[in-house]
């Protein structure tokens, strides 16, 4: 699952397997992943399915 958000439209790209969906536009990014997030769960859509682990960010320390 990955969840893009787009500054200019202020929308939010949701891509899971096969799947991908644009959604918004959005007040700011806080909303828009929270939004994404919640799309997520609608569609019972998990990474963690079949044991994968989720991806952090680098860390900036």
């Amino acid at each position: 699952m990955q969840l893009v958000f787009d500054l200019v439209e202020r929308t939010v790209v949701v891509s899971f397997r096969d799947t991908v969906k644009m959604l918004g536009p959005f007040a700011d990014q806080k909303a828009a992943i929270k939004a994404g997030e919640q799309h997520c769960r609608d569609h019972g859509w998990d990474d963690n399915e079949f044991g994968s682990e989720p991806i952090s960010p680098p860390s900036l320390a």
